[in-house]
Order: structure tokens, then C-alpha cells, then sequence
């Protein structure tokens, strides 16, 4: 077996295998290339295959690909698999729909600490933007200039796109209310592990990364931004509305507990 990687890349993914195409170009030019793909594949059809399988070979890592059936919003459920079939030290999890600036996994790992997850925002693209988004563009570095998005991005998401590492500690800091997001977090593998990772009781979009982070929280692991480093270029397509009740959002956002016996270990206690 070759060596563990230093990084695993988590990649959540349902269908929209010309969005992960671009993911896999923004991969070929990381500056950063100790680094693991693993697909958790939440019920795409068999043309997803069929792309993990051309790609198969093109990075310095064999790409792992694991799927469940299509049974509803249940990433929760098989990003936990994917993160037990993943062997690299520090974790980084994006979506399917993300393409990645040239630096962020290196700006991702360069900024690991114990006790501290990274956490970074989107650059969403509209509809037209994303339409006319060529693997040519991503290949060439054209969507990392702010001129070619400016005019396709909301005023309040352009700040996300401005690479400025020296700005590191100014946004959020280590602020309880700053937020892990979903789309691009990291952490050190015994963190994500420490916590027993996402609670997979949690199905439907929305609240398995708020619990999270309060899990991480109560066992004392800090939240940190990335945002003006570890950049990423959000595909527009449609999303499902939030279906979780005040119930649900009180139960698992504002949770007293560290580990969850319902994740990666079934039961028990940490």
C-alpha cells in the first residue's frame, strides 16, 4: 500500500458530475498535492462513475468513491463512511458543487493547529456565470481573477473571493458565533473522530454543520476563518428549502453534548 496521505479530501457529491469535472481540474494545479480524493456520493446515477473512473490516475492519489442509495438528503450519513475509508491525518470537506482556488488545500493545511477547525466561504457564482464556466477557465486560473466574476457575484459574497492571507485573524477570529460551513471546513482527523463526526440522525439540508460546530465547541475546539485563503467558486443550481422545525433546530443546534452515539461508532460513549 502506498503511503497515507497528509490530507483527505472529503468531497460530498449528488449528481452534477460536469460540477465535479471542474472540481477535478481545480485539483490538478493545487499548489499543495499530498492529497486523498474521497467521494461520499449520497445516491448519483451511473454517469458519476463513469467520470471518477476517467479520472482515475490523474492525481498523486488513487480517488476513493463510496455511495449510497438515493434515500433523500443524508450526507451526514455517508460523509461519515467516507471519512472511515479516508487515511490522511487532517480532514478537509467540500461540496460537489465548489470549484477550488490553486492554494486551498495548501492554505487549508498551512494553517492547522490541534484543537482548531478552519473554516472558509463561497464566491457564488449566478446562473449565467456558472453556465459559461469552461474547464478551460478553471485549467487557466481566469476564474480566480476577481474582473471575471465581479459583475456574477452578489455585493455581499465579492469579499470571499480576495485572496489575503496577512488579513488571517481579522475576520471572525476565534468568535463563538462564527460558523462552520459545510462547503469548506477542516480539522485535524482525532477532532472530527473526538466528536464521533456528524450525527447521522440529522437528514435534510441545513443543521448537520451547526451541530457540529457545537459539538466541536463543548469539547473545546475553536472555529477560525479562512475565508480570504481558502477560496472556492460556488456552481449555481437549485437547493431544497430547510425542512427542520424549531424542534429540530433547538434539539441539535444548541446540544449539550460532545459525542454523538449516533455516528461513526455506533452507541457508546467516546
Amino acid at each position: 500500500m502506498s503511503p497515507a496521505p497528509a490530507v483527505s479530501l472529503v468531497v460530498a457529491i449528488y449528481d452534477r458530475e460536469d460540477f465535479l469535472e471542474r472540481i477535478f481540474v481545480s485539483l490538478e494545479s493545487q499548489s499543495f498535492s499530498d492529497f486523498e480524493v474521497v467521494l461520499a456520493d449520497d445516491g448519483s446515477g451511473p454517469r458519476m462513475a463513469e467520470l471518477v473512473a476517467r479520472w482515475q490516475g490523474r492525481l498523486r492519489h488513487a480517488i476513493l468513491h463510496t455511495r449510497q442509495p438515493n434515500q433523500g438528503f443524508r450526507k451526514t450519513v455517508i460523509v461519515n463512511r467516507a471519512v472511515s475509508l479516508s487515511r490522511g491525518g487532517y480532514l478537509v470537506f467540500i461540496d460537489g458543487d465548489c470549484v477550488l482556488h490553486h492554494r486551498f488545500l495548501e492554505r487549508h493545511y498551512l494553517r492547522r493547529l490541534p484543537r482548531q477547525a478552519l473554516s472558509g466561504r463561497r464566491v457564488m457564482m449566478d446562473a449565467a456565470l456558472t453556465a459559461r464556466l469552461t474547464l478551460e477557465i478553471v485549467r487557466s486560473r481566469r476564474l480566480e481573477q476577481p474582473s471575471f466574476w465581479w459583475r456574477h457575484v452578489k455585493a455581499r459574497d465579492r469579499r470571499n473571493g480576495f485572496y489575503a492571507p496577512w488579513l488571517y485573524g481579522l475576520r471572525g477570529g476565534f468568535s463563538s458565533h462564527y460558523e462552520i460551513l459545510g462547503s469548506n471546513f477542516s480539522l485535524h482527523r482525532a477532532e472530527f473522530l473526538g466528536v464521533n463526526g456528524y450525527d447521522e440522525r440529522i437528514v435534510g439540508r441545513g443543521m448537520e454543520d451547526v451541530n457540529l460546530k457545537a459539538r466541536l465547541g463543548n469539547g473545546g475546539v475553536a472555529v477560525r476563518c479562512v475565508a480570504q485563503e481558502a477560496i472556492q467558486y460556488h456552481c449555481h443550481h437549485d437547493t431544497g428549502g430547510f425542512p427542520h422545525d424549531a424542534e429540530i433546530v433547538a434539539r441539535f443546534g444548541r446540544t449539550g453534548e460532545t459525542w454523538t452515539a449516533h455516528g461513526i461508532r455506533k452507541g457508546g460513549g467516546g
